[in-house]
C-alpha cells in the first residue's frame, strides 16, 4: 500500500499531465446579429407581411480555423478562407481548414416533410416543431401520408414506431430543457451561443472564420442535400433522411448564398503554440455580421 501512496495522492490532487500536443480545443461565443433571426410572416387576419423575431429561425452555424482570410473580390464576393492550388478548370481550391464545427446540425425529425428542414439546438417539443412550421415556416407540417399532423402524441408515437425508441431523450432534434438551446438573446437583442471546435491543429497566426446557412423563401438550406443519408423504405416510403453535403469547411464558397451570414473579421489567435493557447485561456467571441447578396 505504501509504494502506492505518492501516486494516490497525485491522483487525488487533480493533477494532469501535459502531452504539449499541438491540437488544441478551442472554446467560445459565436453572435449572429437579430436579422439573422428575423422573418417575414403573413398575417392571415391582416393579409399584411409582419416582422417575427424568433431562434428557432437560425440555421446551423460552420466555424472552422484557417490559414487566413481573403477579403471580399479576391475569390468570392464575400471574406472566403485562402485556397490552395486549382488543378482543374471549372473547380474551386481547397480551404483546407486546420479543424472546425458547427452550433447546430440537420437531424431528422420523422417525416418526410422535415427532411433538411430540422436543426438541432432549436427545439425543445414536439409541439414547439409543430407552432414553428405553422406560425412562422407557415407550412404545417404533414406526415408520410400527406395528413396532418396536428398533436404532440401522434408526433411522438410516430418517431418512437419508426426508430423503435422509447425516451425523448434519444431524438436529437429535441433539446429536452430550455437552458440548453443553443442561441439566447443578449442584452443588445441579438443572438449568441457557445461553440466548441475540437482538436484543432494549431497554428500560430491561424483565424477563426464561419458562416450562418439562412433558409431561402422556400425553406431550404443550401448545407443540406435531401439526396443523402439514410434510405426511409418504410411501408410505401421511399426517400432519404437528408445529410450534411460533405467537405462543407473545406469549399465553403460552394454552399454560401444569397441571405447567409459570414464572419467580416475572423479572430486571429496569435500565441506562439498551442501550450501558450492553453495557459492564455482564451474563448474567442466571433461575430457572423456579413451579409451575402
Amino acid at each position: 500500500m505504501t509504494a502506492f501512496a505518492p501516486l494516490a495522492l497525485l491522483l487525488a490532487g487533480g493533477c494532469t499531465f501535459n502531452e504539449h500536443l499541438p491540437q488544441v480545443d478551442i472554446h467560445g461565443t459565436v453572435v449572429i446579429p437579430r436579422e439573422a433571426a428575423t422573418r417575414q410572416v403573413l398575417n392571415a387576419a391582416t393579409g399584411q407581411l409582419e416582422e417575427v423575431v424568433d431562434s428557432r429561425a437560425i440555421g446551423p452555424v460552420f466555424l472552422g480555423a484557417y490559414a487566413s482570410i481573403d477579403e471580399p473580390g479576391l475569390n468570392y464576393d464575400f471574406p472566403h478562407p485562402e485556397i490552395g492550388p486549382i488543378f482543374k478548370e471549372g473547380e474551386t481550391g481547397n480551404a483546407y481548414p486546420y479543424g472546425g464545427g458547427t452550433v447546430g446540425r440537420f437531424d431528422y425529425a420523422c417525416y418526410q416533410a422535415l427532411v433538411c428542414k430540422v436543426v438541432t439546438g432549436r427545439f425543445t417539443t414536439y409541439d414547439d416543431i409543430l407552432d414553428y412550421f405553422e406560425t412562422v415556416v407557415q407550412e404545417p407540417v404533414v406526415d408520410d401520408r400527406g395528413t396532418a399532423v396536428d398533436s404532440e402524441a401522434a408526433f411522438q408515437a410516430y418517431c418512437f414506431e419508426l426508430f423503435n425508441y422509447t425516451d425523448d431523450d434519444e431524438l436529437g432534434f429535441l433539446t429536452q430543457d430550455e437552458d440548453d438551446l443553443d442561441f439566447v438573446e443578449n442584452s443588445a437583442g441579438d443572438f449568441e451561443a457557445e461553440y466548441d471546435l475540437w482538436a484543432v491543429d494549431y497554428y500560430q497566426g491561424m483565424q477563426i472564420w464561419g458562416w450562418l446557412d439562412t433558409p431561402d423563401e422556400a425553406y431550404n438550406f443550401s448545407t443540406c442535400d435531401v439526396d443523402r443519408g439514410e434510405n426511409n423504405q418504410e411501408y410505401s416510403n421511399d426517400y432519404r433522411y437528408g445529410a450534411n453535403v460533405p467537405d462543407v469547411l473545406n469549399f465553403p464558397g460552394e454552399n454560401i448564398s444569397e441571405g447567409d451570414y459570414i464572419i467580416s473579421a475572423p479572430i486571429t489567435l496569435d500565441f506562439e503554440d498551442a501550450d501558450a493557447f492553453r495557459d492564455a485561456g482564451e474563448e474567442p467571441t466571433v461575430t457572423i455580421d456579413y451579409l451575402a447578396d
